[in-house]
């Protein structure tokens, strides 16, 4: 079995519930119809602080998937998404200098938006990945995200660079919805896979050093400031893990040692094994954690050998490597890739 452990639920933001009311409206349906039953309100939903619980988002997701007669209703609710709508992060993604620089920001702080949501961005020969987890597990609330996110990357992509990737590879971790196709149409250089091991968006890695067309270091300093302040108001339980988590990711290096980690913190290595441990998290846990999921996506997305999975993770032979991964998930790196579904 699976180590890693997800966090607790925090709810949905009240301004994705608008979000699905500016999509509903096209069907000619408003506020009143979509929200009334669930005593919810529009100035509700506005407030940054609130958070629609889970289990009423679920529902609200099936009288609207009930109302349109839609199958699915992601990828509208992706293709009208702006950037705007995430507030002080996305201006500074917004205003960032190019793609890696937003990817980054949008991996530190997409927890003040989206508390249900894990982003994993990695490169690896030609290819860029940005790997999504999310927490949410009621359908159709979570294939709904799961798409609406995906297209809603690709829509703020083009906006902030003003242009548009040529091509990419979409796997969904869930079968196809119906009618689907029509959807798929309109990306006719991408490449769509259901039913996959991960929730991954991939891409030439060229794309990566896109500037921005609203590039601006100072306003991006600006509302990172703004983040950072929200982010400490938002709890310090779990910001260590995060900070740490985020260094082992984006490091080029997925075995930094804890010495390193903890110089680049600007702390002990003592220090950083007591804060984590208050967190209720450790060095070690962290890493493995990394390891995993980076091992996992190659596994299911490359054709490397097992030898070149396990030099990239940093392990000395395969048989190190393959001890671990067996210790994560109960089972050997070439059993899991012939059927990552056992």
């Amino acid at each position: 079995m699976k180590t890693i452990a997800l966090r607790q639920d925090q709810g949905i933001p009240g301004v994705y519930g608008l979000l699905l009311l500016d999509v509903v409206s096209r069907w000619g349906y408003n506020a009143e119809t979509l929200f009334s039953p669930y005593h919810l309100k529009v100035e509700q939903l506005a407030d940054p602080e609130y958070r629609i619980p889970t289990t009423v988002a679920n529902q609200l997701i099936q009288h609207a998937l009930y109302l349109t007669g839609e199958p699915t209703l992601g990828f509208h609710l992706g293709t009208q998404m702006r950037i705007s709508i995430h507030g002080f992060i996305g201006y500074a993604i917004m205003t960032s200098n190019n793609i890696t620089d937003a990817l980054m920001l949008a991996n530190r702080f997409i927890q003040l938006r989206m508390p249900f949501l894990q982003l994993f961005f990695s490169t690896f020969g030609t290819k860029a990945t940005i790997q999504l987890q999310t927490d949410v597990s009621f359908e159709p609330l979570r294939t709904e995200i799961s798409i609406a996110l995906i297209f809603g990357m690709i829509s703020m992509a083009k906006a902030i660079t003003g242009i548009d990737y040529a091509s990419g590879d979409i796997d969904f971790d869930f079968p196809k919805p119906e009618g689907f196709e029509r959807f798929m149409a309109k990306f006719p250089h991408h490449q769509f896979r259901f039913d996959q091991p991960h929730l991954v968006l991939s891409f030439n890695k060229q794309y990566l050093g896109n500037k921005l067309v609203h590039a601006d270091p100072i306003a991006s300093q600006i509302a990172i400031n703004q983040c950072e302040t929200e982010l400490s108001a938002f709890g310090e339980r779990h910001r260590l893990a995060m900070r740490v988590r985020d260094i082992l990711t984006h490091s080029e290096q997925h075995y930094l040692s804890i010495e390193a980690v903890a110089e680049r913190l600007h702390m002990s290595d003592r220090t950083l094994k007591r804060q984590l441990a208050t967190e209720g998290t450790s060095f070690s846990t962290l890493v493995d954690e990394v390891r995993y999921r980076h091992a996992t996506s190659l596994l299911s997305r490359t054709d490397f050998t097992l030898e070149q999975i396990a030099d990239e993770l940093g392990y000395s032979d395969v048989a190190n490597f393959s001890r671990a991964f067996k210790r994560w998930s109960g089972r050997s790196p070439s059993n899991w890739r012939k059927d990552p579904y056992l």
